[in-house]
């Protein structure tokens, strides 16, 4: 039976085509078949690995479950598609006249847990391990995908030596976060459960890609960062990465706050399903596009809430006793975080309102960096200033939330908006990808090395970066960002 399997494995990796061997690489969810993403054959990618069974029928609102192994090739040439989620753009908001969104929910659905995988060529590679930057995305826990343009990392792999980019698609929303009467509280955030499945995929498969799966920098953006600043807290004695990004968001925000299960409920009777712990097995039987409908028509808030297993009500008391990760973490905000909440066409502009926004932010970093300082845990701080014309088309945007992604994965090539990308533009991107990859090589001694001052509470000092449109880092005191944190 092993000889006819090895067999049928060779005979569907030939009918693939003659692809370069290394094109071709053994996962524990199956051989994948991937492709070069440069014209120079650089860069491979694997593009939409399944990492989990299709979270349907009784898997719906279940922990994931881990993939079977296929035993023909997948086909890694494209992203999967993106889990279920509403998104209602307006050509008013900065995220939609940017050509990084919105990603195609026309072909969404609910077997969507997948993987993407930017690694260098093993001509590049030799015999080195590369270091993994593994990037949790944004979108308020009800929107996203691993899949955004913004986040492609051909141009970040390309560009530093012995790195690889890792994204992936958890469940979303009602999917993700159901707050469901019928569930036990342990298994409310199965969002949170799918990406710990997805860093444990990572850890066991990434060797055979050319990474180091003990060089594993967990880093995210928005959501994504409250995601990885939970992560910390669920996973402290195991938690299979080196190192945390917190890019824009902590576990601070974000969280829901229904102890009734009121959204469910209402949602629930509105497509028929009844209330109460009864109605759980009538919404897994629901097609998630009437769900999305309803979500649409209503307003409902679905986030993650505590559950004493990936999400905590108290870190800071949990740290106290032990519960989070000693691992090294770098966190920063943008200075103008809450513009892009401001539409385009706005004529006049309320600083107070986006000052207040930004404080939010930055006083929740402070807290959650406080955190880690109070546990002995080396931790460095950074500000985003780039006000880029063709990121920031009205100058009054500056560095708004997630202006900072197109510089972090050197996207910024894909906006047509005039006058293209500056020089100082693409010095900035290289220096902060510097950044980000000299972090996920050496947690400890990276940024040192780089420039940059560890973040303490005595001299406080902030990396600033993108100060006048120009690369490098400048640095100022902390306590002009924290005189209004209590």
């Amino acid at each position: 039976m092993f000889a006819c399997g090895v067999v049928s494995l060779f005979l569907s990796l030939a009918a693939l085509g003659a692809a370069a061997p290394e094109l071709h690489v053994l996962t524990s969810s199956g051989p994948v078949h991937g492709i070069y993403n440069d014209s120079a054959s650089t860069v491979r990618a694997f593009l939409g690995i399944p990492y989990a069974e299709a979270p349907t029928g009784d898997l719906r609102f279940a922990p994931p479950r881990e993939k079977s192994p296929s035993h023909s090739p997948i086909d890694a040439s494209k992203y999967g598609p993106p889990c279920p989620q509403l998104y209602n753009p307006s050509n008013q908001s900065i995220w939609d006249v940017l050509p990084y969104g919105p990603w195609n929910t026309a072909d969404m659905t609910e077997d969507c847990l997948s993987i993407n995988v930017w690694t260098p060529s093993k001509g590049r590679l030799g015999d080195n391990k590369a270091a993994v930057l593994l990037f949790v995305h944004g979108g308020g826990y009800t929107s996203g995908a691993g899949s955004n343009e913004v986040y492609d990392g051909v141009e970040l792999v390309r560009d530093n030596e012995d790195a690889i980019l890792v994204t992936f698609n958890y469940r979303l929303n009602f999917f993700g976060f159901p707050n469901s009467p019928g569930l036990k509280l342990s298994e409310q955030n199965v969002g949170f459960l799918d990406q710990r499945l997805a860093v444990e995929w990572v850890h066991r498969n990434i060797a055979n890609f050319g990474g180091d799966p003990e060089r594993i920098l967990l880093f995210g953006q928005s959501a994504g960062a409250g995601s990885v600043d939970a992560y910390a807290y669920a996973y402290p004695d195991e938690p299979l990465v080196s190192a945390f990004g917190l890019e824009s968001g902590t576990a601070s925000r974000g969280s829901d706050a229904d102890p009734t299960e009121s959204d469910w409920n209402a949602l629930s009777a509105a497509v028929g399903c009844g209330t109460g712990p009864e109605s759980l097995s009538c919404m897994r039987e629901v097609p998630f596009k009437i769900i999305l409908d309803e979500m649409d028509a209503g307003n409902y808030n679905f986030a993650p809430i505590p559950d004493n297993r990936t999400f905590f009500s108290d870190p800071a008391a949990r740290a106290r006793d032990g519960g989070l990760a000693k691992l090294p973490t770098m966190g920063g905000i943008a200075e103008r975080e809450f513009s892009a909440a401001i539409p385009l066409n706005s004529t006049s502009v309320n600083e107070t309102e986006i000052i207040e926004g930004v404080y939010d932010f930055s006083c929740g970093l402070h807290e959650a960096l406080g955190i880690r300082l109070e546990q002995d845990i080396p931790t460095w701080r950074y500000v985003y200033h780039g006000n880029f014309t063709n990121l920031s088309p009205t100058p009054w945007l500056g560095a708004y939330h997630s202006s900072d992604l197109p510089m972090v994965f050197g996207t910024y090539n894909m906006s047509d908006l005039p006058p293209g990308p500056t020089p100082n533009e693409m010095a900035t991107s290289k220096y902060i990808q510097g950044a980000y990859v000299a972090f996920a090589k050496d947690p400890v001694n990276g940024l040192y090395d780089y420039g940059w001052p560890m973040y303490t509470m005595d001299d406080g000092k902030i990396v600033n970066l993108g100060v006048d449109n120009e690369p490098g880092a400048v640095l100022s005191p902390a306590a002009d960002w924290d005189v209004h944190c209590t």
